[in-house]
């Protein structure tokens, strides 16, 4: 229910209040990754590219259990490629290598090189393939170096609560080197969203509650669905329209107000109940 607030109390409890506006809210993800030495997918990705050329040479044969058998092959390296992190689309790409990837085990002569870095769960809806993640490492003294993600693991690790992602860099100087730790960061962007400051908002522990100042003293609480939290706001999802102005200090007064208020009003119908 709105509560009415006088102008001496508001001025007592400092509050504060924010429009509702939209703006771009990014946030960095960050990590401990390191540069692959994984000599497991070296050997499976060895495996597939065996398989599909085994395939393609029985795949015309007269004998029909020989192709099945090729498929069969086929199949499970294909399939020990998704287990151990590969996405579609990179399985596809390795379809048409000649051999593989070298650089899962020694330094590339370009300087090229695999990062594996785990990103927590909660953080995992944020980061897509495609999207740049920057890195320092000691061996780079000075120098960001930057790659892009290939993959995301489809299986988290049960007990860090992270999925790997997979990013190929580029390192001419050659200073980076197989099982070297680097700090890695991924930057996301909301793009235009509406916006609320993280102060306006209300933990109750079972919901988020905002107090949205109507005007004339009046407060009324309302139930809200938030995203993306970065810059010390957090994306609105629903509850409130662009343009409302939301308590940004004096919430928790406010809401031990409001409390008191419905506690009064319950007994106030309780004694009157007793009267009656």
């Amino acid at each position: 229910a709105p509560i009415l607030v006088t102008p001496q109390k508001r001025q007592l409890i400092g509050v504060r209040t924010a429009k509702v506006e939209r703006r771009v809210i990014s946030k960095t993800i960050r990590a401990v990754g390191r540069i692959a030495y994984d000599p497991e997918l070296y050997q499976a990705e060895q495996e597939y590219i065996s398989s599909i050329r085994a395939w393609k040479e029985v795949e015309k044969s007269t004998s029909p259990d020989a192709a099945a058998n090729a498929k069969r092959l086929l199949e499970s390296s294909q399939t020990r490629l998704r287990l151990l992190g590969l996405s579609k689309e990179l399985i596809e790409e390795v379809a048409t290598w000649e051999a593989p990837d070298k650089s899962l085990l020694l330094m590339d002569s370009s300087g090229k090189a695999w990062l594996y870095a785990p990103i927590y769960e909660y953080e995992l809806p944020l980061v897509k393939v495609g999207q740049m993640i920057s890195i320092e490492a000691s061996a780079t003294i000075g120098k960001t170096l930057t790659g892009t993600i290939r993959s995301i693991d489809s299986v988290l690790d049960p007990m860090t609560r992270t999925a790997r992602v997979r990013a190929v860099l580029v390192d001419p100087d050659g200073g980076l080197k197989p099982e070297m730790y680097v700090n890695t960061s991924i930057a996301v962007t909301s793009g235009e969203v509406i916006a609320i400051p993280e102060e306006a908002i209300f933990n109750t522990g079972t919901k988020q509650i905002v107090f949205v100042d109507k005007g004339d003293g009046i407060f009324e609480p309302r139930d809200v669905k938030v995203g993306l939290k970065a810059d010390g706001f957090y994306e609105l999802k629903e509850g409130i329209s662009e343009d409302e102005s939301v308590v940004t200090s004096g919430n928790f007064l406010i809401d031990s107000e409001s409390r008191l208020k419905a506690a009064l009003d319950g007994m106030g119908e309780g004694s009157q109940h007793q009267h009656g």
